[in-house]
């Protein structure tokens, strides 16, 4: 436990921000490269794999709100066509350089390793000119290049396939450089997969990166399967030794860095070296999963999130990387967490990572709440769905404009009123939003209301409308979710009888069966239903305050006594009741988002907080008035 407490406290004040891991969202192999000019550079693999980007921030805590830099993308056809992997960005004479592996089009498991160059002072700027294939002396899978340079002389690490294709495992070369491009001389292989725990899943050595220190050479490669089996090794060689000779290398018996259930962090891996600012300390920077099992194919699964703690060392001069630190319990958010700085109507929140720009946004219900003149129900009509921004994992959010939302006349067009939206992601990578749509602007609550299928592939930009066909042609406020055994299905208000909550299945997103009532013992409406903590569990709004239901199998729903968010709270505009929620389930924690009318009861202006939630598994709780410490981690 001593040990663990310092190894964290190391982190802490090495990396500067307590709230720092994970340092980046869904970037897996990260580089870190501290330069002359006091900034970290990040280069690192992007979950799509079909492009390089760059950040950079004077602090490693600041790469996360950085903005993403895009240097080059894949090719359409033919050679680096696909499978953008692992770039490295180095300074060699005066110029940059990317090491990256790519694959083909027609042929993506042909990996190979390429270089981009680039002769500007500032790798933002300049021309990326690609210099073509590096050539390992032998044509075969390749990957994970780096380099490093050692008493005048540098050299050139990468994994490459066994000669013999019956193996089926990736080993560590090593080769000097008479270039940035290109090698000297016969390479030297300098590790295999030999013992038990880098053989789990797949025979694999790879990633390798180099640490010179205390009189000697340290690598660092990743083994096994990318998933929790995932695991740091390392060879060591006097850094006076003839680094090309096998034999000048030892190889650690055990891994360096492991998965730890304790701390909640799975398939640590694929990592690189920098400091801090005065290079005191050395940064082990590496990517990891806050979860340990993996539905599907593990290089599908884009959660692999950047990371970085302090390396300790050992009397004898190694290094002690310790166990991989545990994710912070994220920032204090404010009360409130969001007003919109236009119409102060922010209502009907729902949450949600985009991929695109690497943060979380909130797509929100923005009613005319500072228009004067209009009557008690046009002022909730003739809005478009704002948009917020967060750059620091949820806890703080800036207002970015509304969403382009294009609906065709026959749902009211431009002029209609947008309603409740909430959004998925289909396996495909493309979004859906289903969208409450009212054809206009209206001064009572007797005209239809539709709930409106759209999609987007940059969720700005959304299209392709169709009304969903549901009960009644009288409907709001869709929630939808992934079943386990496959398909969707969505839970929605019924208003023609009696606001009860109705549901509907698809196997696509697209074609929708009704299913009639889910809910009847209470009128509500702004249902969210998610599943956490081995339950279904379904919100609702029921107007004074948050009704509660539980599930074993998304069908069968039991109430909960009481409502969550009834009584006031105590913070700045949280003296009400919550409305109309949207919960995001990061790894084992769950935050509730919701709007209040911070003046009272027929009051317009409108605003949104959030809590975490609580749970035994049969109960949920949500202490308002508790300091929400939010980390939003994409699942």
């Amino acid at each position: 436990m001593v040990a663990r407490f310092l190894v964290v406290l190391l982190a802490l004040l090495a990396i500067g921000d307590a709230s720092a891991n994970p340092l980046v969202l869904q970037r897996a192999d990260p580089q870190v490269l501290l330069q002359d000019d006091g900034n970290y550079y990040l280069a690192a693999t992007v979950p799509e794999y079909d492009r390089i980007e760059l950040r950079r921030a004077p602090t490693l805590e600041g790469l996360g709100k950085a903005e993403a830099h895009v240097v080059w993308r894949k090719h359409a056809k033919g050679e680096m066509g696909a499978h953008i992997w692992a770039p490295e960005l180095h300074r060699i004479d005066g110029k940059w350089y990317i090491y990256f592996t790519a694959g083909r089009s027609d042929a993506i498991w042909e990996i190979r390793l390429y270089v981009l160059e680039n002769s500007s002072p500032d790798p933002f700027k300049g021309e990326w000119i690609e210099r073509g294939q590096l050539k390992t002396g032998r044509e075969s899978f390749s990957l994970d290049a780096t380099t490093f340079a050692l008493r005048g002389q540098r050299y050139l690490l990468w994994t490459q396939s066994d000669p013999d294709p019956a193996r089926k495992a990736t080993d560590i070369y090593i080769a000097k450089m008479d270039s940035p491009l290109s090698i000297k001389g016969p390479a030297t292989m300098l590790s295999t997969p030999d013992y038990a725990w880098e053989k789990k899943g797949h025979n694999v050595n790879e990633a390798p990166a180099a640490l010179v220190r205390n009189g000697r050479v340290f690598v660092t490669y990743s083994a096994s399967a990318t998933d929790a089996n995932y695991a740091l090794g390392m060879l060591t060689a006097r850094d006076d030794a003839d680094l090309l000779d096998a034999r000048s290398w030892s190889k650690s018996p055990e891994p360096v860095l492991r998965s730890s259930v304790a701390n909640g962090q799975y398939g640590p891996g694929h990592n690189s070296f920098t400091t801090t600012p005065d290079g005191k300390t050395d940064i082990l920077v590496y990517h990891a999963r806050n979860y340990r099992d993996i539905t599907g194919d593990s290089l599908l699964d884009q959660n692999r999130h950047t990371r970085a703690q302090a390396i300790r060392w050992r009397a004898d001069g190694t290094p002690d990387f310790g166990e991989p630190v545990p994710d912070d319990a994220g920032a204090v958010a404010p009360k409130p967490l969001f007003r919109d700085p236009v119409q102060d109507g922010a209502a009907d929140p729902v949450v949600i990572w985009n991929p695109f720009v690497g943060r979380w946004w909130m797509f929100y219900t923005n009613r005319r709440a500072n228009v004067p003149g209009l009557a008690d129900i046009a002022w909730v009509h003739g809005t478009r769905i704002g948009i917020a921004e967060s750059d620091d994992i949820g806890a703080h959010w800036r207002y970015l404009g509304t969403a382009n939302i294009t609906l065709p006349e026959e749902l009211g067009g431009a002029g209609a009123t947008q309603w409740a939206p909430d959004v998925v992601r289909a396996p495909d990578g493309r979004y859906h939003m289903f969208l409450t749509v009212v054809p206009g602007v209206f001064n009572d609550w007797k005209h239809p209301r539709h709930i409106v299928h759209l999609t987007s592939g940059d969720l700005r930009n959304w299209g392709d409308a169709n009304e969903v066909p549901l009960a009644v042609p009288k409907v709001i406020d869709a929630s939808v979710a992934a079943l386990p055994e496959g398909g969707w299905r969505m839970w929605y208000n019924n208003e023609a009888d009696k606001k009860s909550i109705y549901f509907a299945d698809s196997p696509d997103l697209v074609r929708w069966t009704d299913r009639g009532r889910a809910i009847g013992d209470q009128a509500g409406e702004g249902p969210k239903v998610f599943r956490w903590k081995d339950s279904w569990w379904m919100v609702t709004d029921v107007w004074q305050g948050l009704g509660v239901y539980r599930s074993a199998d998304a069908l069968n729903w039991k109430r909960q006594p009481g409502n969550l968010l009834q009584q006031p709270g105590k913070g700045e505009d949280d003296r009400a009741i919550g409305g109309h929620p949207d919960v995001v389930v990061s790894g084992e924690r769950a935050f509730l988002f919701y709007y209040t009318h911070p003046d009272g009861k027929g009051t317009r202006r409108s605003s949104i907080q959030v809590v975490e939630l609580a749970s035994d598994g049969q109960v949920l709780r949500a202490e308002r008035d508790a300091a929400a410490r939010v980390m939003l981690i994409p699942q």
